[in-house]
């Protein structure tokens, strides 16, 4: 299979599932405020986030074995591979165990920590039968996940996640619609959400032979960077998990709930840009080692449409978000779910750390966790500081303002170390484009937004036909940058 099919087959396969999983992500929320109250969905949102700092037991295990899998499924050598899996599943089951025990003493911190808003059984029983879904993977996914990325098949982990989410949603609406609690659509949902584990095994087994793990500790293969990766893992979960646990703790449940809300759209945006990059860095991975011009080739391509891409959506995020949040939370009266200050600062944060994708992306593939630890810890470090102090001061805006200034920071040095220590390519052309997408996105908001205000959106149809003529309007000028941009030099 050749490389624009690969790619092709990975981008597709994965911008479907992150449509279905916005659009899954948008259906329960409402309905679980309206059933349950606002607490409730900050509550699980917050054990959401909880739980993802508990995955830090993987220690950096999946991103080693990915790097250590190129080569050896690049030469066909089976015996190794077979070695890089052992040693990953044997790491990935340890992690596992401990897991297990963290989840525990996690489920009666946070039913202690929030027991003045919501029940403290119930709120440990949702901890423990969210987190079912995480060990299992640790146990049983973990490896073959780490394969099928390596071997550029994420196709294959997208289409099964899609159809489980499908599934997922049409249980959980089904059961709420139905009155039952919210611990009882939790189980039905980690049962779907466990069953996919089955079918990835079932590939795997079918489509790898002589695939076996077993562990041999005088033969077992050294994962390298393991810790490196770890770091690397740390620093983003402290940034992108640290939100809701910073709420619950200086704010409230239905703050948190405010937060998820509008967190929401923009993750949802964010899975679309990354939809751009699945894949890509098995194929950087590869390439890398074999030709790196061609892998100049293909990054400058790559990154060209997706900053393009991630001006257009910005730039109808900023016209379109209000409208939308008014009308998806028009039932919704236990919060103040209108916020413009907020949705303004989620937009800017959205811009900034999401920019630099591309480089994070080659970053990876080059394995370069080493030599990049120092400056992540840098930008979590100033991530918690400031959003602890700020949090404090300014609320919700103080808590994004801080993850604004840490990612200024950030971005800018894995723009900067992409071109310079990997591709060796000219310093100014990334951020040129990228100046040059801020800036006509900034002029198109700006000049639109008051022609956008003067149409009236009493439901989604409007909003609909209001967001199919904003996008296309801003289209224009994103699709100009692209073709201007490729007649700079390559090298």
């Amino acid at each position: 299979m050749g490389t624009r099919s690969i790619i092709v087959k990975n981008i597709s396969a994965n911008m479907l599932l992150q449509i279905i999983t916005a659009v899954g992500g948008f259906i329960l929320p409402p309905l679980i405020v309206m059933t349950y109250g606002s607490a409730t969905n900050g509550m699980l949102a917050s054990i959401k986030q909880f739980i993802a700092y508990l995955t830090l037991l993987e220690a950096g295990i999946g991103a080693a074995s990915i790097v250590a899998l190129y080569q050896a499924l690049a030469k066909q050598d089976r015996p190794l591979r077979n070695r890089i899996l052992a040693a990953t599943h044997h790491f990935y089951r340890i992690s596992g165990s401990l897991f297990a025990v963290g989840l525990l003493i996690l489920a009666a911190l946070f039913a202690w920590l929030t027991h003045a808003e919501l029940s403290p059984q119930l709120t440990f029983w949702m901890v423990l039968v969210m987190g079912s879904v995480n060990i299992l993977d640790f146990f049983f996914f973990g490896t073959y996940r780490a394969l099928l990325t390596a071997d550029q098949k994420t196709y294959v982990i997208s289409a099964v996640q899609a159809a489980a989410i499908v599934l997922n949603v049409a249980v959980s609406y089904i059961l709420i619609k139905s009155g039952y609690s919210i611990l009882v659509v939790q189980i039905a949902s980690s049962a779907i959400l466990i069953s996919k584990f089955a079918i990835f095994s079932a590939y795997v087994r079918h489509h790898y032979t002589n695939l076996h793990l077993h562990y041999e500790p005088a033969h077992a293969f050294k994962l390298e960077q393991t810790w490196d990766a770890l770091t690397h893992q740390l620093c983003a979960l402290v940034i992108f998990s640290s939100p809701l646990v910073l709420i619950t703790i200086f704010l409230s449940l239905k703050d948190a709930s405010i937060y998820a809300i509008y967190a929401l759209v923009f993750a949802a945006i964010k899975l679309a840009l990354q939809s751009l990059s699945q894949g890509m860095q098995a194929v950087f991975g590869h390439t890398l080692n074999t030709d790196a011009d061609l892998a100049r080739y293909h990054f400058w391509r790559y990154e060209r449409a997706f900053v393009c891409f991630l001006g257009w959506t910005y730039a109808c995020t900023a016209l379109l978000f209000m409208p939308f949040i008014t009308l998806y939370t028009q039932h919704m009266h236990d919060a103040d779910y209108h916020q413009p200050l907020l949705a303004m600062l989620f937009l800017l944060v959205g811009v900034v750390e999401n920019i630099r994708i591309p480089s994070v992306t080659m970053i990876m593939a080059a394995g370069r966790y080493k030599a990049t630890r120092p400056q992540a810890l840098l930008e979590a470090t100033l991530n918690l500081v400031c959003a602890i102090a700020f949090i404090q001061w300014w609320g919700l805006p103080g808590l994004l303002l801080g993850a604004l200034l840490s990612f200024l920071y950030r971005s800018n040095e894995m723009l900067h170390y992409n071109a310079k220590y990997i591709l060796h390519l000219p310093l100014w052309r990334s951020y040129a484009l990228a100046g040059m997408v801020i800036g006509v996105l900034a002029a198109c908001v700006w000049l639109a937004r008051p022609l956008v205000n003067q149409f009236a959106v009493p439901d989604f149809v409007h909003w609909v036909a209001l967001g199919a003529i904003t996008a296309t309007c801003l289209a224009l000028p994103f699709v100009f940058i692209f073709w201007f941009t490729s007649r700079w030099r390559t090298a």
